[in-house]
């Protein structure tokens, strides 16, 4: 009686196995479905929402406020145009005008 227990569990724990891996190969077969289902989707919507015209919406401002808001000059020049940069001799010139004449006061 125990050795057959014992070879009916043995048989049954190998066969329990393979309807684990059954299982695993189901779910992945459900998921590559979904997947393709999803990505089938998606591909629609994007080519959907190409075909449409986009509407355009432009914003008017009634009022005449205008909004300043300090910037450096290095901040829209190009790379080469920072490195390369020297004020001209009048901006020198100007400069140390200024200068001058705010220590003066």
């Amino acid at each position: 009686m125990k050795k057959q227990l014992l070879v009916t569990v043995i048989a049954l724990v190998p066969a329990m196995g393979f309807a684990k891996v059954s299982d695993f190969n189901a779910m992945i077969a459900d998921n590559m479905k979904e997947q393709n289902q999803l990505h089938s989707e998606v591909k629609n919507n994007v080519i959907e929402a190409r075909d449409t015209a986009r509407e355009r919406i432009v914003i008017v401002e009634n009022e005449s406020a205008s909004y300043n808001a300090p910037t450096r000059k290095d901040l829209l020049a190009f790379k080469k145009e920072k490195k390369n940069y020297a004020p001209s001799q009048k901006q020198e010139f100007e400069r140390l005008a200024n200068e001058i004449h705010l220590s003066d006061e």
